[in-house]
């Protein structure tokens, strides 16, 4: 009887385990790389989706089940207007004939307004759908997100592909740092700017390409400004986001070296006083000689101090710009305060946490730079003019 009974129940455990009951073919579903949002007015939010075209990025003789056309393009744009992230989403979903699904999405691009009204509440709905990753990247653009998913990069099928590597070889955050730097006490955080640009190739015809060439400096959720170069150079280097980029300064005779950045390492100190902060920033940097365009004789240990005072100089420069700027209307971009927070936890919380901001503003903060240039180019290999 017991016998009996078991087989029963394995007989049963068979059939209720063969097959996929919930599955979901593949042809059913619209696989999102990227997503914009723009602020259209107050509870208005357009929400932008691109999609894969599997027919157009299989080549010629593919029949890989795609629907719809993109022009020539292998991927189309699809975006509506709603009161909030959710009800757009639930409106674009209403005029898909696919599912659609975001695990495989590369970026989320917000739009220039609506980052600079606060973008958390879209960014919450964002990590509260089962199939976002928090390894998303998350940029800002200057102007309307939609026309970034939009653009036709050359080397890449897709703009979000193409914005995916752009970023990672340069300053990334994705949706897990920022919402640590929003969190974080004394931390604000910065995003890199992604922009549509024009090219012009042989025939002379313009071509449209993207770029991320600058950092979006945020106050809790809300940009705040868009930096300039040198602005930007000063933040990658409080950020030690220097690494494996060219650096480039003037020596002499409007000569220039260049340099390529090894490493790029800061460390705070700080002191007390009255309990006020003040605080010192030590920025060590190791770079390898790539060009010396004046042909300056760097194994001469006087020509080397005075490369390196021109390097520590513009470097410090960069720095104390974007500080200026950014301190001024009590913006932390480094993290003193967050710093503080954990050294000094006490002081923190009953004099500094409420006031931070403010406190920015008079904040003495020094920045002392040390360089290096290894491996220099020996002079006497090149053709004498």
């Amino acid at each position: 009887m017991k016998r009996t009974r078991a087989l029963g129940i394995l007989w049963i455990c068979v059939f209720m385990l063969s097959g996929c009951w919930d599955r979901i073919e593949i042809n059913d579903l619209a696989f999102v790389t990227a997503t914009g949002f723009d602020l259209i007015k107050e509870n208005q939010i357009r929400v932008s989706i691109q999609v894969p075209l599997p027919s157009a990025l299989g080549g010629a003789g593919s029949s890989g089940g795609g629907g719809g056309t993109g022009g020539n393009k292998p991927y189309y744009v699809d975006s509506t207007v709603g009161r909030n992230v959710r009800e757009a989403n639930d409106l674009l979903q209403s005029r898909m004939s696919r599912r659609s699904y975001f695990a495989h999405r590369r970026v989320i691009v917000f739009g220039e307004k609506l980052a600079r009204s606060g973008f958390k509440k879209s960014l919450d709905l964002i990590v509260e759908q089962p199939q976002s990753r928090l390894t998303t990247f998350v940029l800002v653009t200057k102007g309307d997100a939609i026309d970034i998913l939009n653009s036709s990069p050359h080397l890449e099928k897709l703009p979000a592909e193409a914005i995916r590597e752009l970023t990672k070889a340069g300053y990334h955050r994705d949706v897990r740092d920022v919402l640590t730097d929003i969190s974080r006490p004394g931390k604000d955080p910065v995003l890199p700017i992604v922009e549509t640009v024009l090219t012009n190739n042989k025939k002379g015809q313009k071509q449209q390409e993207i770029s991320i060439n600058r950092l979006g400096i945020l106050k809790n959720d809300q940009l705040m400004f868009i930096t300039n170069y040198k602005e930007t150079n000063g933040a990658l280097w409080l950020l030690e986001q220097m690494q494996r980029r060219g650096y480039t300064f003037p020596i002499e005779n409007q000569d220039e070296i260049n340099v390529g950045i090894i490493k790029s390492k800061v460390k705070p100190e700080y002191t007390l006083k009255n309990n006020q902060p003040s605080f010192t920033l030590n920025v060590n940097v190791s770079a390898n000689l790539m060009q010396n365009e004046g042909n300056l004789e760097l194994n001469d240990p006087k020509n080397y101090r005075k490369a390196i005072n021109k390097m520590e100089t513009q470097i410090k420069e960069e720095i104390e710009a974007i500080l200026v700027h950014s301190m001024s209307e009590g913006i932390d971009i480094y993290g003193l305060g967050w710093y503080l927070s954990r050294k000094e936890s006490n002081l923190w919380k009953q004099k500094w946490e409420k006031d931070w901001n403010k406190l920015l503003t008079e904040l003495d903060v020094k920045i002392n730079v040390k360089a290096e240039i290894d491996e220099a180019i020996n002079s006497a290999l090149k053709i004498k003019e």
